[in-house]
């Protein structure tokens, strides 16, 4: 009967064993979205507040790079199988877009100092190389033009994310990838110098236009300094919602201005504590 019972009791821990160690085995990678459930969270929802409030005053006395798309890549294979016409189109179109955003930017941003360069030099930007890459008004490269703030943020017509990633450490975010759902686009997106989101409270994306203070309208509705380029734009853009979005854009970025200072006057003089230093960047 002891003998039987023994038996009983070693294979009732055998199965326990087994059921444990599946367990463990079986542990799956959370969902995106069962981040906020982990523990961890709480350490993100803790220092969000304090690292967006800590950027936001750095980037006053620091810059805003934006990036410009030069869409290289399409118009390299559009010519690589013949199609020239559509090629110089989409360069052209390109070329338009980007002086007015640039207009925008120098009409209407002045939160802080700010720069721009071609997305071919993305990868320069993440290697901490701030020379012989910005643009000038022609969209030319100026070696003469450097930026020296010590801390920058990119910005950039993109999409919104669900992010994936919430607060990071910059020794992981220079790996990391946004893997987060799409939301919707943006006008202006802002980003650390890795080229990942921002976080909420952190003001970071703009979608509405507001009114331009620093720019008049002449009899068609147009912004009297760029009326030339929007309309050669509405001629080569692909369809009318493209232009109407570059037709209000300075609107846009007049409207993350105000919201940016507003943003830093409200928190004012935060600082980067140690607690905070690693996400900060």
């Amino acid at each position: 009967m002891g003998l039987k019972l023994n038996k009983l009791c070693f294979l009732f821990f055998i199965l326990l064993n087994v059921k444990t160690y599946a367990q463990i085995d079986g542990v799956k990678k959370p969902a995106y979205k069962d981040y906020k459930s982990d523990t961890a969270f709480i350490d993100f929802n803790k220092l969000r507040h304090k690292v967006a409030y800590a950027q936001i005053n750095l980037l006053k006395k620091g810059a805003v790079l934006v990036r410009l798309k030069t869409n290289s890549r399409a118009i390299t294979k559009l010519k690589a199988v013949g199609n020239i016409d559509l090629a110089t189109n989409l360069e052209k179109e390109t070329e338009l877009e980007n002086k007015i955003v640039m207009s925008a930017f120098k009409k209407e941003f002045d939160f802080c100092p700010v720069y721009f360069f071609n997305s071919d030099f993305s990868d320069t930007i993440r290697k901490g190389i701030l020379t012989g890459i910005f643009l000038d008004s022609t969209l030319n490269i100026n070696p003469a033009i450097v930026c020296h703030a010590s801390f920058f943020l990119i910005a950039e017509q993109d999409g919104i994310y669900n992010s994936s990633l919430g607060i990071i450490p910059e020794s992981f975010a220079k790996q990391a990838s946004e893997n987060g759902s799409y939301a919707r686009d943006a006008g202006i997106v802002l980003k650390n110098k890795y080229f990942l989101q921002l976080n909420k409270p952190f003001p970071f994306f703009q979608i509405k236009a507001g009114t331009a203070s620093h720019s008049t309208l002449n009899e068609d509705g147009l912004y009297t300094d760029i009326a030339d380029v929007l309309k050669l734009y509405r001629k080569v853009s692909r369809n009318a919602g493209d232009y109407k979005r570059m037709k209000s854009y300075r609107g846009v970025v007049a409207a993350y201005n105000h919201k940016l200072q507003s943003f830093y006057d409200e928190h004012f003089g935060a600082e980067v504590t140690n607690e905070i230093k690693e996400f900060v960047y």
